[in-house]
């Protein structure tokens, strides 16, 4: 095959696989880019190619950093390398760029790197969605119960709750009430209504997850709420209140909680949700829609229907 011919063939097959390569001669500190590797960095590829310099910059700093350590490494040891990171093209758009590269030994000195960038932005949006769907109460649209986990466990296995930790059980009274009469299309909604009730509390304070069914899990680390928490709690019952009407009459769906403070007896997340549960539980056996708060014996009712 002619060379120019080759050299197209090359070009196609780097587009295709949306990938190019440079050369980096490391005593001059010169380089060499193929077609697509400029276009890759959102230059134009019948251009002089950037110098060592100006392809640095493409790339954030800590990025550029991790991208020099790799290369001084391999240029230390002979070793190849692999990195991904973030670049900046010539317009301001933000790739994921992987660097493959090896050093090449000449007379047993290190004449040049060669490395290949492929683009890999789609790749990566891609896995990030799985791993947010992976952590996302599909009806809801609030985390599940996997990222209610991982969040405890940061916060109470780990001991990263500097400001302190509440984290409050519920589920809705008269709900399967709700879906016998109505249906589970009308109980979906009353789900998605709390979910958001508790999201919307969620954004300022801390935590909000569905654990599955009708139980929810609310956990604080705002001090100023945790300090005032029984108030907060009888402002949240009333939040939570939802009256579905139809033609057999008014259903009133609310919820009943139990919460727990972490303290130095708590050790692990199953500690936390353990006591919550417990509170819960000593909730619903003095009657639906009120609170009950781990080692206080006084019941918390919402704010429009009695003391706190």
């Amino acid at each position: 095959m002619p060379q120019s011919s080759w050299l197209r063939h090359f070009d196609d097959v780097e587009a295709l696989a949306g990938m190019g390569s440079w050369r980096l001669d490391l005593a001059s500190a010169t380089m060499e880019w193929t077609r697509q590797a400029c276009r890759l960095f959102g230059l134009d590829p019948d251009m002089h190619s950037p110098a060592w310099d100006r392809f640095l910059m493409f790339y954030p700093f800590n990025d550029r950093m991790v991208l020099m350590q790799a290369i001084d490494r391999a240029i230390d040891t002979g070793k190849s390398f692999e990195v991904e990171t973030d670049i900046f093209t010539e317009d301001g758009q933000r790739r994921c760029i992987r660097n493959v590269g090896k050093v090449d030994i000449r007379e047993g000195e290190a004449g040049c790197l060669i490395g290949v960038c492929q683009d890999v932005t789609a790749q990566r949006e891609i896995e990030r969605a799985l791993e947010r769907s992976a952590l996302v109460d599909e009806l809801t649209g609030i985390a599940n119960r996997a990222a209610l986990n991982q969040y405890l466990h940061d916060r109470v296995d780990k001991r990263q709750a500097t400001d302190g930790l509440a984290v409050v059980l519920l589920d809705l009274d008269n709900f399967k009430s709700v879906n016998d009469t109505y249906g589970h299309h009308t109980g979906d909604d009353v789900l998605q209504r709390t979910a958001q009730t508790l999201a919307t509390h969620a954004e300022a304070i801390g935590f909000a997850a569905r654990l599955g069914g009708d139980e929810f899990v609310l956990a604080i680390t705002a001090r100023d709420t945790i300090e005032r928490l029984r108030l907060f709690l009888a402002t949240l019952l009333s939040d939570l209140s939802v009256s579905v009407n139809g033609d057999a009459g008014t259903i009133v769906v609310r919820a009943t909680m139990g919460a727990c403070l972490l303290d130095d007896g708590i050790t692990t997340r199953s500690d936390i949700l353990r006591r919550a549960d417990l509170s819960l539980y000593n909730a619903k056996a003095l009657g639906k829609g009120r609170a009950m708060v781990a080692g206080d014996l006084r019941p918390i009712m919402p704010v429009d229907a009695g003391t706190c």
